[in-house]
């Protein structure tokens, strides 16, 4: 038979061991609910990704969707600058505005380019028009 001091000992020992299993028991219903949670999760992502459209089909639709707003880009007709000859008239030829390209192809600034036409050419133009011609917004003279 066991003395009272291990019966207490093992009774000790006996709850400790009960304690540690009912944490270990939370711990594994958590990671359980947890990997519930995954399994849940990836259902729905599969389910997603079978409902998805494949990449050649996406590809196939920008495509047709690129063609019908190309159709629509050339059916408007291209503007008609200064129709009345109302406003201030144009000064800049299609010569001058290659020039303005050129120069602007090799790094000279806006202000540079109206000093440099003002000095070679003799020719007043301001560096807001030199932008507008960079930025292909001016209609030179010669052209309808």
């Amino acid at each position: 038979m066991h003395t009272d001091e291990e019966l207490q000992k093992l009774n000790s020992k006996v709850a400790r061991l009960e304690s540690e299993l009912d944490r270990e028991t939370t711990y594994t219903r958590k990671v359980n609910d947890k990997n519930m949670q995954l399994l849940e999760q990836i259902r729905e992502l599969k389910h997603q990704f079978s409902n998805a459209i494949p990449k050649s089909e996406h590809e196939r639709i920008i495509d047709n969707l690129r063609k019908v707003y190309e159709d629509k880009l050339s059916e408007i007709k291209p503007r008609i600058y200064n129709e009345r000859g109302a406003g201030r008239k144009r000064i800049v030829s299609e010569e001058t505005a290659a020039v303005v390209l050129e120069w602007s192809s090799q790094g000279l600034s806006q202000a540079k380019i109206a000093i440099k036409l003002s000095d070679e050419f003799s020719m007043k133009i301001g560096r807001t028009t030199v932008g507008e011609i960079v930025r292909g917004n001016y209609t030179p003279l010669d052209m309808p």
